[in-house]
């Protein structure tokens, strides 16, 4: 005879909330088993690619200003030499994208068969291969399951993981130059004033 499961309504849906938490820090102990690990290592190259990637942009969105003192001064050396940076740059910038898309290509094969594997040992431990298959019927298909949400799972996670990773780093950094570019407008908005307070602290 068959076990009940919970009837399928909202409080089923998927949550936000601490539960699910939980449960993705118990998903992270599984892909990320120690600092060491080679996830972990691989995890670690790919943050250092993505934060160069970044910087190599940045250079490239340096490039066209560069270009009208360049070509103001009718600079014909010094255009070539910018030239040939730019094209540098931008064979640099999809180099790192390459190593970019590889890595995280290692990663989902990594993390699947770690998870997969894992997630084998807990369904034939004692009776539990039985019990999903058997006595509950609330659980379609658990074999089905193992095998298209975990590739599912790791995938999404592989290509979200440059971009979650490197977010806070691009955030930090140009909230910090929006603020020097703050202080220097401030200083022009208030450079007469400041020019009489100094000459007035002179006299």
């Amino acid at each position: 005879m068959a076990v009940p499961g919970p009837a399928p309504g909202a409080g089923s849906r998927p949550r936000l909330d601490l539960q699910f938490l939980q449960r993705f820090l118990q998903i992270l102990k599984v892909l990320f088993p120690s600092w060491s690990s080679q996830n972990a290592l691989m995890f670690l190259t790919l943050l250092c690619l993505t934060l160069l990637e970044q910087l190599v942009i940045y250079q490239v969105g340096l490039i066209p200003s560069q270009y009208y003192g360049v070509l103001g001064n009718k600079d014909l050396e010094g255009f070539k030499a910018l030239t040939f940076l730019a094209v540098m740059l931008i064979v640099l910038n999809s180099t790192l994208k390459s190593f970019d898309q590889f890595t995280c290509n290692l990663l989902y094969v990594s993390w699947r068969k770690d998870l997969t594997e894992h997630l084998h040992c807990l369904y034939f431990r004692g009776r539990v291969y039985y019990t999903l298959n058997v006595l509950r019927d609330d659980i379609d298909n658990p074999d089905q399951r193992i095998s298209q949400d975990v590739e599912r799972f790791c995938r999404q996670l592989s290509s979200m993981a440059s971009k979650l990773i490197v977010s806070p780093f691009i955030l930090v950094y140009y909230t910090y130059q929006c603020f020097q570019r703050f202080k220097h407008m401030q200083i022009r908005v208030n450079a007469e004033p400041a020019a009489f307070y100094s000459r007035h602290q002179h006299l």
